[in-house]
């Protein structure tokens, strides 16, 4: 049966350029985050997938964006991506220029929002969102989950 993913997403800039996660073995690239996992918030869940990816600590800001797909390729799936402001917490409020993964089958690089057009970035959604200037006002959101 088709499952249905959620997806916390951070957009995460040093000056004009854009924290991209890369897959190694496929190389494309998508905004750092994670699954949300039962009963988390969608913004706890993101800070724990960039502290658990990326070893970063960080402020989840508010929401900016939702892109919503479904896949047919090798399984069927159907993912919902929430995109948060991510502020970098630390001595230096900008985040460091080398990013190191945590994980072997990612990479984090620097972007420059004017090179993201011609970068394959996932899903195409975000990715025009981002070719836009990731720009636009945030969308309330209300959570009525524990600990939120």
């Amino acid at each position: 049966m088709p499952e249905i993913e959620f997806i916390a997403r951070g957009l995460i800039m040093r000056g004009n350029c854009v924290l991209i996660c890369r897959n190694r073995a496929h190389k494309y690239g998508f905004l750092p985050g994670g699954h949300i996992e039962f009963g988390e918030p969608a913004a706890t869940a993101l800070a724990r997938e960039i502290e658990e990816e990326a070893g970063l600590s960080c402020k989840v800001g508010p929401l900016l964006f939702i892109s919503e797909n479904t896949f047919h390729s090798k399984r069927v799936h159907h993912e919902v991506n929430w995109v948060f402001h991510v502020e970098h917490l630390g001595d230096d409020p900008m985040p460091p220029p080398q990013v190191e993964s945590k994980e072997p089958q990612i990479q984090f690089e620097w972007v420059d929002l004017a090179a993201v057009v011609d970068d394959d970035i996932r899903p195409a959604e975000i990715k025009a969102w981002l070719v836009a200037g990731a720009e636009g006002s945030p969308i309330p959101m209300v959570s009525a989950i524990a600990g939120d």
